[in-house]
């Protein structure tokens, strides 16, 4: 029943014949292979070809191959049968198709339980050549189809590399056997090389001319060459031959009068650009390049043979030199090619249309001077007779008509303004001054018109607020490419209320009269300080959104004006609305005092993964104030010297404090009471030294307490009984010391 099956189930699959050929679906391993074990035989000489199983085939009933091969060659003489293979009657010198060959087939049945054909070998084929062959031969022999039948059982795809249907190849290369009698010469490789011109080519009288000549195979595993042999006609007076490009080694060229030879040997050379002749064109003339004769070969036929002819499959390169050339500034530039007929036209335009450009054209012999471009910014020049040359002899930026439309609620906006000119000029920035009235803010935004009646889109223009109380709006000029449109308006603060003003910082205390609590929208904000001598002022301004959670501060830029007079230019309305909140401006001065003569920053104390760092200070504060840490008071610390103040921070292991930015951290503020810390033994306060105060030390620089939760920055600082700016254990002994 299982041969019946395999018979009418068969699966059709074609071998890959390569000495070491495969069934197997595309990108998978092989299942069978098929190896000669020699690939060079004298007449009657013998040759076996073995098959053999990759791997286990599981649910297969029955394999099929079919071998042929060239019965005027060679003739069959025997097969091994190895368990269940067996050889089915050949046809000896039968006709198999066009090629006359012979076939030969071998079946092998599987009739146990288990449906899998074992792997391994599954039988070899023995054949001899033929006693009568004189010359040398190449035969071939070709795996034919192979059949693989299965069993009803569905098939494990990863198993079989097949599921429910057949493998279906066409044929590969087959097993190649070169027969060579005594006396008879080799057979060369076969090469199969074919040559090419290349494209026709358009230039201009003058001109070079690169011509490719390319070389390719269709034979497989040819993939180079190492010698060629090739001529080329040319009209010598079209073309002139300048240089030969390729390899260069052991290359020679014999130009003669319109006749190049061009031979070259050496290594292998990848298939591909072969050489390329280099010529001049003399005059404007069409000419062609003809390549009439060209030979390849490899290094291992040199042996033995001459190279052979190449096939030509394109021998011609027409060169068309009726043409003129045109040449172009940076300015300009065009979409055609600049390479135009006897008799053509050619358009260019500007590279940037928003400047007026003057230019001359020079044809030839012939100068045309003070051109312009078009209302369309293009210019074209017709019937060309000769080689062109643009030259650009005047650039200037386009002007622009500015209009201002003002709002019909407030008569008197327009004498706010004071008006830019009348016209705007590219890529020059275009500013409007208004003078602000109590009250009011003013919102200015612009919008260019182009003459094929588009605009663009409407941009609200950022104030800035000038020392004279005046505020400027200006336009890029980089934006300014066509009509401007100025359009400004007035709110009042009933209509549109403005942001509430806090001024905060220890410098906040000097600020002058008169600052206002408020800040109409889209206007600066004026600040004027009363600042004191010996001491440097740091503002900062940002807006504070009012009852959300979920926005941020939005920062605003702050400009010195001199004198202590400070502004604090707008963040346009539309970023602020953005948000559904309430916002209000938070301008912060911050004060140092020159008296602080001097920070300091050093390691105090080693932490478990933590690191605290002192913060000393040189320097007298004014009276009523004293030196702040980020806000802190500093305590005076009598024991590192006169003048001299202190603070602890903590930091991450292996983290930095830099003195820049501490010192930037330092400030003078009024204080109340300046704590100061004498030398003392007494380190937990309780007016006794005894152990416990060791203990506290010993706690500390054992890393009991990561911050100032539970032990003070007091009692930390007073923790360095030697002032030696460093809590270790000598603080510890020196204290047992002192109460022993």
């Amino acid at each position: 029943m299982k041969r019946i099956l395999a018979l009418f189930m068969a699966v059709v699959l074609v071998i890959g014949l390569l000495p070491s050929a495969a069934f197997a679906a595309e990108g998978d391993s092989p299942i069978v292979v098929s190896t000669a074990d020699k690939t060079n035989v004298k007449p009657g000489e013998k040759l076996t070809i073995t098959y053999t199983l990759a791997h286990d085939l599981d649910y297969m009933t029955a394999l099929d191959i079919v071998l042929r091969y060239d019965a005027t060659l060679f003739q069959f003489v025997s097969t091994d049968i190895d368990g269940s293979v067996w050889f089915d009657n050949p046809t000896q010198n039968g006709a198999y198709g066009a090629d006359s060959q012979a076939l030969v087939r071998i079946r092998q049945y599987n009739d146990d339980n288990e449906e899998t054909i074992v792997a391994g070998k599954i039988c070899s084929v023995t054949f001899a050549s033929l006693d009568n062959i004189s010359g040398a031969q190449t035969a071939f022999f070709f795996n034919g189809t192979t059949g693989l039948s299965r069993s009803s059982i569905e098939v494990d795809e990863e198993t079989l590399y097949v599921k429910d249907g057949a493998f279906n190849h066409g044929e590969s290369d087959p097993i190649k056997v070169t027969i060579t009698p005594d006396g008879a010469g080799p057979i060369p490789t076969a090469t199969g090389y074919t040559v090419s011109m290349g494209a026709d080519q358009q230039v201009a009288a003058g001109q070079q001319v690169r011509i490719p000549v390319t070389v390719a195979s269709g034979e497989k595993g040819i993939t180079g060459f190492n010698a060629y042999d090739m001529t080329f006609t040319y009209d010598p007076t079209a073309l002139t031959l300048n240089t030969k490009t390729g390899d260069a080694a052991n290359l020679t060229v014999e130009d003669n009068d319109g006749t190049v030879r061009v031979r070259r040997y050496g290594d292998a050379v990848p298939l591909g650009e072969a050489l390329a002749l280099d010529f001049t064109a003399n005059k404007a003339a069409s000419s062609t390049v003809t390549l009439t004769n060209a030979k390849f070969d490899l290094d291992a036929n040199s042996i033995n043979f001459d190279a052979p002819d190449a096939a030509i499959s394109d021998a011609d390169t027409v060169v068309n030199a009726n043409n003129f050339t045109v040449t172009l500034p940076d300015a300009f530039t065009s979409d055609e090619t600049r390479l135009v007929p006897n008799g053509g036209s050619f358009t260019f335009k500007p590279v940037d249309s928003h400047y007026t450009y003057t230019f001359t054209v020079k044809m030839g012999g012939t100068v045309t001077e003070g051109l312009t471009f078009g209302a369309n910014d293009t210019y074209t020049i017709e019937n060309i007779s000769g080689n062109v040359e643009v030259t650009c002899t005047g650039k200037t930026p386009k002007q622009y008509d500015v209009e201002y439309v003002f709002g019909d609620k407030d008569p008197l906006l327009e004498k706010d303004v004071t008006k830019g000119p009348d016209k705007a000029t590219y890529l020059e920035d275009y500013s409007v001054t208004v003078t602000p009235r109590a009250g009011l803010s003013y919102w200015i935004h612009y919008e260019i018109r182009y003459p094929n009646g588009t605009r663009s889109d409407q941009v609200s223009l950022t104030p800035v607020a000038n020392a004279d109380g005046t505020i400027t709006y200006t336009i890029p000029g980089s934006k300014i490419d066509g009509t401007v449109y100025l359009i400004i308006s007035t709110r009042t603060n009933d209509e549109y209320r403005g942001y509430a003003v806090l001024v905060t910082g220890n410098g906040a205390e000097d600020q002058a009269p008169g600052n206002g609590t408020s800040v109409p929208r889209d206007m600066p904000y004026y600040l004027r300080l009363n600042e004191r001598e010996n001491c440097t002022y740091t503002v900062t301004a940002y807006y504070q959104p009012l009852g959300s959670i979920t926005a941020v501060n939005m920062p605003a830029k702050v400009r010195s004006l001199g004198n202590g007079k400070y502004v604090v230019d707008p963040i346009p309305d539309t970023k602020l609305s953005q948000y559904a909140y309430s916002w209000r401006l938070v301008v912060n001065v911050e004060k140092v005092s020159q008296n602080a003569e001097e920070v300091s920053v050093s390691r105090y104390l080693e932490l478990n993964d933590k690191t605290m760092m002192l913060i000393t200070v040189k320097g007298t504060p004014e009276g009523g104030k004293a030196f702040t840490y980020d806000g802190n008071t500093m305590y005076k610390v009598n024991a590192y010297g006169t003048d001299q103040y202190a603070w602890l921070v903590i930091v991450d292991r292996g983290q930095t404090l830099t003195q820049e930015e501490a010192a930037a951290k330092v400030a003078i503020s009024a204080a109340d009471n300046v704590v100061t810390i004498t030398p003392s033994f007494d380190v937990n306060r309780t007016g006794k030294v005894d152990v416990n105060d060791a203990q506290l030390v010993y706690d500390m620089y054992n890393g009991a307490y990561s911050d100032f939760t539970k032990v003070s920055v007091e009692k930390f600082l007073r923790a360095d009984v030697n002032a030696t700016k460093v809590v270790d254990h000598t603080d510890a002994v020196a204290i047992v010391n002192q109460f022993k």
